[in-house]
């Protein structure tokens, strides 16, 4: 691969990674919306909570795949993009770590 494959191939992984991050941030929007409720549906809620951490799954696989290229020894050059994309990815997983541990949280308060 030459310098402006790799560079297109790093951008688009990169796009990959925020596109899928940004899908989880949205369903852990949701979580938290329907935390908000007065009557939640914590099985809603856990479905939700398993599509998001689907989406973070790809989301880290596909920084994981460019990672390893670059440790067998490929040259993937700096990118502020994939920065990004990776600092969207470690925020988001943060949002859902909490939302994991929110759930549960509200569902002992509810049931008592």
């Amino acid at each position: 691969m030459d310098e402006e494959e790799i560079r297109n191939d790093l951008n688009l992984i990169s796009m990959q990674v925020i596109l899928h991050a940004g899908n989880a941030r949205d369903i852990v929007m949701e979580v938290l919306d329907g935390l908000a409720t007065k009557n939640p549906d914590f099985a809603l809620l856990d479905n939700k909570l398993e599509k998001a951490r689907a989406e973070i799954t790809i989301a880290h696989k596909n920084q994981t795949d460019m990672l390893q290229r670059e440790a067998n020894g490929d040259f993937i050059p700096y990118s502020v993009l994939f920065g990004h994309a990776q600092d969207t990815l470690m925020t988001i997983q943060s949002e859902l770590i909490m939302a994991e541990k929110l759930v549960p949280a509200f569902r002992e308060l509810k049931e008592g």
